[in-house]
């Protein structure tokens, strides 16, 4: 069984519903689309509770780094899964360090 093979659509609704910052790769059917999600953490080590990281790679190369509000994650994990076939390849569980200088791009 392939990592990932597990899960299927009725987890991602409750993971998805439970967790508040989703930290988790999602990968498309062909395998050539990652879409990672990370749950920020401030410098003292608490965790942000509005804002998720998203990393998308295609063919192994980063294409977009942006913060996203962890309500369109959500919206997004659930697009990719049931409209596009993505499925969860991975749990990240080590939470990025949140660069309030970049804040402002979202």
């Amino acid at each position: 069984m392939a990592q990932g093979d597990w899960f299927g659509p009725l987890f991602f609704a409750i993971l998805v519903s439970v967790q508040g910052n989703h930290p988790m790769q999602l990968t498309s059917k062909d395998g050539h689309m990652v879409v990672d999600f990370y749950s920020l953490k401030f410098a003292d080590g608490t965790e942000h509770n509005r804002l998720a990281l998203k990393v998308v790679t295609f063919m192994g190369k980063t294409q977009s780094k942006r913060y996203i509000n962890i309500s369109d994650v959500k919206r997004e994990v659930e697009s990719r899964i049931e409209g596009y076939g993505y499925r969860q390849t991975r749990i990240n569980v080590e939470a990025q360090l949140f660069n309030s200088a970049l804040a402002c791009a979202c």
